[in-house]
């Protein structure tokens, strides 16, 4: 019959090589994307357009700004 604390020393060496396993898996499959990644952005890509200038009353500062697009609520 095994003691409780042998037990515990081979579930705790289990735990370290199973996790051992997976990390070593996540750095095989993140160099494999960054290997695929490479391959993809030498592909051309077509920019988009800037969106058009409604009107010449906003200042230059908010014209392109993201702020003009903000919703708040009603009750703050």
């Amino acid at each position: 019959m095994q003691t409780s604390q042998s037990r515990t020393w081979r579930l705790i060496w289990l735990t370290a090589i199973s996790a051992m396993i997976c990390w070593l898996a996540s750095v095989m499959m993140l160099r494999a994307l960054a290997q695929t990644a490479e391959t993809n952005e030498a592909e051309p890509t077509e920019r988009r357009a800037p969106p058009p200038k409604l009107s010449d009353e906003e200042s230059l500062e908010y014209r392109d700004s993201a702020d003009n697009n903000i919703s708040l609520p009603v009750d703050i």
